[in-house]
């Protein structure tokens, strides 16, 4: 049988390890928190001239183009965050549902020596830097696209969503199947000893149980996709024009700071409308997210 000690018998060592354990915690906690918040407030700042100063929300979001060499300069980013959105969903689209086979495979249907197999690769797969992805959608997906459309070039939105779907795969495929794992072995055993099927009793147990878990890696899903860069900027075409279909070029809101934070000058205008359109993508990111959330701790509480 365990028993507690209370601290007052642990002695002066004792005591004062657990006090440094306590503040130390306490001021990491803190640390983190001040590091989140003044970097809030501080993108806050800086993007408040182009919001409300140099222009009006409304312009800045849907109405003006980006012009910054113009005569009269202007400073929208319509153009970027539809990119976003439209690279982003292609993504989605593609990967979520193939990592929730994946992962599905990974913890019904494989073998043991398979799962022992895979699991590598895909972890491996998670580990290539982004670059590595982006050169080799430009070496082989652009140019067949522009041989098979005839298009121009092979740069565009679909391109570049393809590609990070792949990269956000392995991330949706691992968490999901971490998820129908962590669905109990009575509650399979309960099912197929019914007479049913494997699918049925994946179909109407383990899925319902993992739901929560499905969100939470279509959630990792979503953040690793719309905070890539390099990828993007080299596949997505770098166009300044508003994307109207997946075959158009386009230039995500990562890509755009990527590309014109260096040449703009501190405290500039278009300095402030970059920092804007940072604060657009984080309200993008939290407005999702807490959705997502939201839609899997009603399904917590249900379950």
């Amino acid at each position: 049988m365990i028993q507690l000690v209370p601290i007052a018998a642990k002695g002066p060592r004792g005591v004062f390890s657990e006090t440094l354990t306590l503040w130390g915690s306490f001021a990491c906690l803190i640390l983190g928190g001040s590091s989140l918040i003044f970097i809030i407030l501080f993108i806050l700042r800086e993007a408040y001239p182009a919001l409300f100063v140099h222009n009006s929300i409304l312009s800045y979001l849907f109405v003006d183009p980006w012009e910054p060499l113009a005569a009269s300069p202007s400073f929208g980013i319509l153009h970027s965050w539809v990119s976003t959105i439209y690279i982003t969903t292609i993504c989605l689209i593609l990967s979520v549902p193939m990592g929730y086979g994946i992962g599905l495979f990974l913890s019904d249907v494989a073998p043991r020596w398979m799962r022992a197999t895979l699991q590598p690769w895909l972890d491996l797969l998670a580990g290539i830097p982004s670059v590595v992805y982006g050169f080799v959608g430009y070496v082989t997906l652009v140019p067949w696209f522009e041989r098979k459309l005839d298009m121009p070039t092979g740069e565009s939105v679909l391109v570049a969503g393809i590609v990070l779907a792949v990269m956000v795969l392995p991330f949706v495929a691992s968490t999901s199947a971490e998820a129908f794992r962590a669905v109990s072995r009575e509650l399979r055993e309960t099912s197929m000893n019914c007479g049913v099927t494997r699918w049925y009793t994946v179909r109407r147990v383990v899925i319902p149980k993992a739901l929560p878990g499905m969100f939470a890696a279509a959630a990792l899903g979503f953040a690793r996709a719309i905070g890539e860069t390099l990828a993007v900027l080299i596949l997505a075409g770098n166009s300044v024009s508003v994307p109207d279909t997946p075959l158009s070029r386009g230039q995500p809101i990562t890509a755009l700071i990527a590309t014109e934070l260096g040449e703009a000058g501190v405290g500039s205008e278009k300095y402030h409308a970059l920092f804007g359109a940072g604060i657009v993508l984080l309200i993008i990111i939290v407005a999702i997210n807490a959705v997502i959330w939201s839609w899997k701790g009603r399904l917590i509480y249900n379950g």
